[in-house]
């Protein structure tokens, strides 16, 4: 469980640092767009609300599925598959945000002025 929390955490790091990246490349007017479910991206915030949204998406998945694997897992039980989901589902969070950033970074350099 401790491995699993360790490398969780790491990846919310990984997505703070990518909102770091898209605050230092991404033009002030740019749109981030936000992914609600399965499919494509389905909408657009503006570039400061962008990069907050997606590390507090990864903090609140990090916390729940923290909160809940630390009530599950006794002394005499392994866990299951549940260290596992938090890494995977961050994982995806994290993939997902840099797509974000690459579509808002090439929505951006196609803006006139740029």
């Amino acid at each position: 469980m401790t491995l699993s929390l360790v490398i969780s955490g790491v990846l919310v790091l990984a997505m703070i640092g990518v909102s770091l990246y898209g605050a230092r490349h991404l033009p002030p007017d740019v749109r981030i767009p936000i992914h609600y479910g399965l499919g494509s991206y389905n909408n657009f915030v503006s570039r400061n609300v962008g990069l907050v949204m997606w590390p507090a998406v990864g903090v609140l998945i990090f916390g729940i599925f923290a909160g809940v694997q630390a009530g599950a897992v006794k002394p005499n039980h392994g866990g299951g598959a549940a260290p596992i989901i938090i890494p995977i589902a961050l994982a995806l969070v994290v993939f997902a945000q840099a797509g974000a950033i690459r579509t808002a970074r090439a929505s951006g350099m196609d803006q006139p002025g740029e």
